[in-house]
């Protein structure tokens, strides 16, 4: 399980950088493209379009796999033990139910958009909608691995973050 985990992550990472970096290319050729050649590439706005948003949702994934959001734990910390784990399981509750709203809307866009076109790619517009389908279900499962840890096996809500990537490989190859 732990092996799927890693290699997920890693797919996610990938995906990122693989958007990011198709971005800079798409934009920047058709930038010294429009102003060196007075020509452009019809697809790069769209393309980058696109990218943009499978990266910020992908992104979004593996920002909550490092808890890595913006998050104020000033009564957090104040509280004993017992509220902390009881404050942190009802969060990660509040943030699952979120997920399944979320889950749920992407879905009837992406049904919905599938039929529509992009302009100049023609591309099915459900494909950014498919971003919110993934990254919801992303989310859910870190979500759900974090609630079982805190629920099941009794760790403390401060250990719930999961290990980096590298260390997850190390303890799964020296297992």
């Amino acid at each position: 399980m732990r092996l799927l985990s890693l290699l997920l992550s890693r797919l996610f990472e990938s995906i990122v950088v693989f958007c990011m970096g198709t971005m800079v290319i798409l934009v920047f050729f058709n930038v010294v493209l429009r102003y060196g050649f007075n020509s452009g590439i019809a697809l790069s706005d769209e393309g980058a379009r696109y990218l943009f948003v499978w990266l910020t949702f992908i992104g979004a994934v593996v920002a909550l796999r490092d808890n890595a959001h913006l998050g104020i734990d000033l009564l957090y910390r104040r509280l004993p033990a017992l509220g902390q784990r009881i404050c942190a399981v009802l969060a990660e509750l509040m943030m699952l139910f979120c997920c399944g709203l979320f889950l749920v809307g992407s879905y009837k866009q992406t049904v919905i958009n599938m039929d529509n076109l992009s302009p100049v790619a023609e591309l099915p517009l459900g494909l950014m909608y498919a971003a919110g389908v993934v990254c919801s279900l992303g989310m859910a499962a870190i979500i759900i691995k974090r609630l079982y840890l805190l629920l099941f096996r009794h760790v403390d809500p401060d250990q719930v973050m999961p290990l980096s990537p590298e260390d997850a490989l190390i303890s799964e190859v020296s297992k």
